[in-house]
């Protein structure tokens, strides 16, 4: 991965995790201490706790956006199954949103769901990598294969693109929480 693209991973204020350092820290590849506790101290928190705390977010595509954000920039994790997960999710819900809105398939040579597909994965891709600011709607359409004038982006399906940055909102309250409840259950099972 280009290192100053690597550095734009997950620098979005919208993804950021109220306990995202604390799941960051000792997740990387390096030794696992398996220390139990000493002279009646408890277990320290480790690496298992982290990815346990994870595991059991409740919502799959909450779980699939944690995992992304926590090891997505480490090159040896495989994160694809977890991006599909979130655009399958994301790209669901705009399907379901156009519906209520009585919106069809755009005048273009896509069906509803591939664009709404299209759409998804530009718009995890861009907020992962914290790119709004540098691409014009032209810009994001043709970096995402859309081929869609920026203007009928801009008037019609930008309000979709809004409402997936308000899923994935969604989603981090999910996480946050999932995790906040796992740490506070942590503390007291170790007091």
């Amino acid at each position: 991965m280009n290192k100053i693209l690597s550095q734009r991973f997950a620098t979005s204020p919208r993804l950021e995790l109220q306990h995202g350092d604390w799941l960051k820290q000792g997740m990387g590849a390096k030794t696992v201490k398996f220390d139990i506790g000493q002279g009646g101290l408890p277990p320290e928190v480790n690496w298992e706790d982290k990815a346990a705390a994870i595991g059991l977010i409740k919502s799959k595509t909450g779980k699939a956006l944690a995992s992304l954000l926590v090891w997505g920039d480490n090159e040896l994790y495989d994160w694809s199954e977890s991006f599909d997960d979130v655009i399958n999710h994301l790209a669901a819900n705009m399907i379901k949103y156009c519906l209520e809105d009585d919106r069809g398939a755009p005048k273009s040579k896509y069906t509803l769901y591939e664009l709404a597909y299209k759409m998804a994965r530009m718009t995890l891709h861009f907020e992962l990598y914290n790119l709004w600011p540098l691409y014009s709607v032209e810009g994001r359409l043709l970096f995402s294969g859309i081929d869609m004038s920026a203007s009928s982006y801009s008037q019609i399906w930008s309000k979709y693109q809004e409402r997936m940055l308000h899923d994935i909102d969604y989603l981090i309250g999910f996480i946050n929480q999932d995790v906040d409840n796992y740490r506070h259950n942590l503390t007291l099972a170790n007091s």
